[in-house]
């Protein structure tokens, strides 16, 4: 794809910018087809709404040059600072406030960080967006607690940014990550943005796990929840819920849902987004999903649906032994990862389920990322 970005060859981030997208969906649907497709039918991809600025989350690292600060990206692999004044997948929000940001470092003398000497304070900056409600956050991430003239950078930056709704600063002293620290103070609004999605509200705080393609998700929601044909009557697990977007959009149409996720500072944003809904027949649980999973087949305990969306490196085969032993009627299993959801949907075919459809859905245009969608039946004897 001709002129998509200038800084493509450069920054490599988006693998398959010089593909047409009809060549890139091409690309993707093939990639499931030979994993995936092996054990099940595969639908059609079906594309992202937006092609361009779809990044609801944005990562910008900065460097000095010369008399000023530049905005950019590491380069693959790599901790040099690759100079773009802009991203071709972010949005142009999040853009023009990295570039105000730059200015204001500079005038206030807010030197950038060196992985490779340990010197400088400003370690990046994360732009997040909730599309539904049109909220912004700029999480300011450095090396330290000393961040000289806090108070007064923050009012400079309200009066550059009128976009921004809040802006919260966090410290990062592990001299190998960049990005957001566990310590942080809000400089101004209340520290988080909230969403809507598929009709729900989802409060996000600086660290939590949230889909990047506000509108793609929707699609890819809606279609779980088509496949998990629930009519109200159903107990559902969700399993690695992050913070609780599938449980609570699921909760709305099922009898109650176990939802369960290591991370405990996503439970308690999970907590918060239920109460936000008025949702009650919702469970959070902050445990490994293999340890619960096994301890309600050890109390006898029966579910009839699980929805299952882990990490690229897809489920342990322990987690998948227990989620066979609660025999759940239907398991709808989404995946950024073909290769790894293939894999665990075999395991699964050894403990009594079937693959019936996958759906894959373009996540994350100009990159080589697909997101699947896999209903898995449980076999008859």
């Amino acid at each position: 794809m001709k002129d998509f970005c200038i800084y493509s060859k450069k920054c490599s981030s988006c693998h398959l910018c010089n593909l047409s997208m009809a060549e890139q969906l091409r690309y993707k649907e093939n990639i499931c087809r030979r994993t995936v497709g092996r054990l099940c039918r595969v639908e059609p991809i079906t594309p992202s709404p937006k092609t361009e600025g779809y990044r609801n989350k944005a990562q910008f690292v900065f460097k000095r040059e010369g008399k000023r600060i530049v905005s950019g990206l590491y380069k693959s692999s790599t901790h040099s600072v690759m100079v773009a004044q802009s991203c071709t997948v972010c949005s142009d929000t999040a853009n023009e406030i990295v570039r105000s940001l730059c200015k204001l470092f500079f005038s206030f003398k807010v030197m950038p960080y060196d992985p490779y000497t340990g010197r400088g304070w400003l370690k990046s900056v994360v732009i997040r967006e909730a599309v539904g409600t049109g909220e912004v956050m700029a999480v300011i991430n450095g090396a330290d607690a000393v961040f000289p003239a806090k108070r007064t950078f923050a009012t400079a930056l309200q009066k550059a940014c009128p976009a921004l709704t809040t802006a919260v600063c966090t410290v990062n002293r592990d001299q190998k990550k960049l990005f957001t620290g566990k310590q942080s103070e809000v400089l101004f609004g209340k520290g988080s943005i909230t969403d809507i999605l598929c009709g729900e509200k989802f409060i996000i705080s600086p660290s939590s796990f949230y889909q990047i393609n506000h509108d793609q998700t929707e699609q890819l929601y809606q279609k779980a929840i088509e496949l998990a044909q629930l009519s109200g009557r159903e107990c559902v697990l969700d399993a690695y819920c992050g913070v609780g977007t599938i449980g609570i959009v699921a909760a709305r149409h099922a009898k109650a849902v176990h939802a369960v996720e290591l991370n405990p500072a996503a439970i308690a944003d999970a907590k918060r987004n239920a109460k936000l809904n008025g949702i009650e027949n919702i469970r959070f649980i902050s445990a490994d999903s293999k340890d619960y999973a096994k301890a309600l087949a050890e109390d006898g305990e029966h579910i009839d649906v699980a929805f299952i969306d882990p990490p690229r490196a897809g489920c342990s085969a322990s987690f998948l032994k227990s989620l066979a032993r609660l025999s759940p009627d239907r398991i709808v299993y989404i995946s950024c990862n073909p290769e790894t959801q293939a894999r665990d949907i075999k395991v699964l075919g050894r403990l009594g389920y079937k693959a019936q459809v996958c759906y894959p859905y373009d996540m994350f245009p100009h990159t080589n990322h697909t997101e699947c969608a896999v209903l898995l039946n449980k076999s008859t004897p």
